[in-house]
């Protein structure tokens, strides 16, 4: 068996409402934005030919239309994953991963 690399850190946390817009205006201003991925059901995501923008990601999450939306971005030469979620309280979950893909 091959020696495997650590796993990434896993950042989380909860956002209001303004802190999700102020992440989604830094994502647009300040990266290379490489994805927006919409996941509507528990095990379906939307064909990669139905690529969105960063504003419909907004506003569906927004609108508690999605029950998770991705941002793939790079950032100073790294590539990060933000997974966003809805949650009851009316906040937004984020679980952020920074990706290495140099030894794939």
């Amino acid at each position: 068996m091959s020696e495997s690399s650590p796993l990434p850190d896993l950042h989380q946390s909860e956002l209001d409402e303004a802190t999700l817009r102020q992440l989604f205006e830094d994502v647009r201003n300040h990266t290379e934005l490489m994805e927006v991925i919409p996941k509507h059901a528990a095990a379906a995501y939307v064909p990669e030919i139905a690529a969105i923008t960063l504003a419909e990601g907004l506003d569906f999450l927004l609108a508690g239309s999605v029950r998770a939306l991705q941002l793939r971005y790079r950032h100073n030469g790294t590539i990060w994953w933000d997974t966003l979620m809805p949650t009851p309280q009316k906040t937004f979950r984020i679980v952020r991963i920074q990706h290495d893909f140099s030894d794939a």
